[in-house]
């Protein structure tokens, strides 16, 4: 595959590749027993009690129920980046159809839907992922089950982006029609699906495969900002503490992901700021993991970017070397 020869490409799929593997290793080889809520000293003392402290046995600390955070975080990856796949898949698949709907319908509604789309270009995409996910999740969350939760969310930051997507594809399957050799197919006898699939799509992969990569990114992107306004996309339980009238109630991710990792510890930020900061962190490394495979899939598919600098280079310092001697040679006739 020519994106692996990319280096950019291939550090940003090794980054995404080593925290999903990471993470599916952790989980096949963790004890499965209870964490321990408290800290011994060798002779048997206690000497703290969870959330503990960073240290040598728990480099990020632990979680109020003893988890060590650093494997809570590894261990969230796989259900993090395996949201973002499920949904990143959902919305191409819906937007390639999508296209083929918009493609058979007149041009003057294509170009309606074209202009009542142009505000998602513009409006930030995570305010209405929160308008249309917060009733369910927030407000009405009592009378939803934990699965309905899921995928009210899951359906919700699918359909997102598949008016734009799917025009963004009609589009581009529009420009590749109009190629002389596809516009002479049909009077070889090729059939519209046979055109799709044999000339058309081998065109039009290597940008689905782009709008793919971007879209996994922007999803990430997504679901780090849904954390900051308390949306647990991966499932959550709410545990009551104290005892009578004296109680208070406390909101625990259920999977460990990412971004219901910063929910439930926002209010120790500033006593222990690194279980928020952690998992932001694993949010920005994957998203620059992203956009290195985004510029390798970007360079692999237009070699004359990579060239670009160098040919300039060389012709600059040519034409200077070539106006010298017809400069000279002029002077000395």
């Amino acid at each position: 595959m020519k994106y692996f020869k990319q280096p950019v490409f291939l550090a940003g799929f090794s980054i995404i590749l080593l925290f999903i593997l990471g993470s599916f290793y952790y989980s096949s080889v963790k004890d499965s027993a209870s964490p321990s809520k408290l800290l011994y000293d060798e002779t048997g003392k206690i000497i703290d009690q969870a959330p503990f402290e960073p240290s040598d046995e728990y480099p990020l600390g632990s979680d109020q129920f003893g988890n060590n955070y650093l494997f809570a975080i590894i261990e969230g990856a796989k259900y993090t980046l395996g949201l973002v796949l499920l949904i990143t898949i959902g919305r191409m698949i819906f937007s390639i159809l999508g296209s083929f709907i918009l493609l058979a319908v007149p041009l003057f509604i294509r170009k309606f839907i074209s202009s009542l789309t142009d505000i998602f270009h513009f409006a930030p995409l995570s305010i209405f992922a929160y308008l249309l996910i917060a009733p369910a999740l927030v407000a009405f969350s009592w009378s939803y089950s934990d699965f309905t939760q899921f995928m009210i969310a899951t359906v919700v930051l699918i359909f997102l982006t598949v008016p734009v997507l799917a025009l963004q594809i009609a589009n581009e399957i529009t420009i590749l029609s109009k190629e002389e050799f596809i516009q002479h197919a049909p009077l070889l006898g090729g059939g519209r699906i046979h055109i799709f699939i044999k000339h058309i799509l081998p065109c039009l992969a290597p940008k689905l495969f782009l709008i793919t990569v971007q879209q996994a990114g922007q999803t990430l992107s997504i679901l780090a900002h849904l954390a900051f306004l308390k949306i647990f996309v991966g499932g959550f339980n709410d545990i009551t503490y104290g005892e009578e009238e004296d109680t208070y109630v406390r909101t625990f991710s259920d999977s460990f992901e990412w971004g219901g990792l910063i929910v439930q510890n926002w209010s120790f930020y500033y006593a222990e700021p690194q279980l928020v900061i952690a998992p932001v962190c694993c949010f920005v490394l994957c998203i620059i993991a992203f956009n290195l495979m985004i510029s390798g899939i970007t360079r692999a598919d237009n070699p004359s970017l990579r060239l670009k600098k160098k040919k300039s280079f060389v012709s600059t310092a040519a034409a200077s070397h070539a106006f010298i001697p017809l400069k000279k040679e002029g002077m000395n006739r």
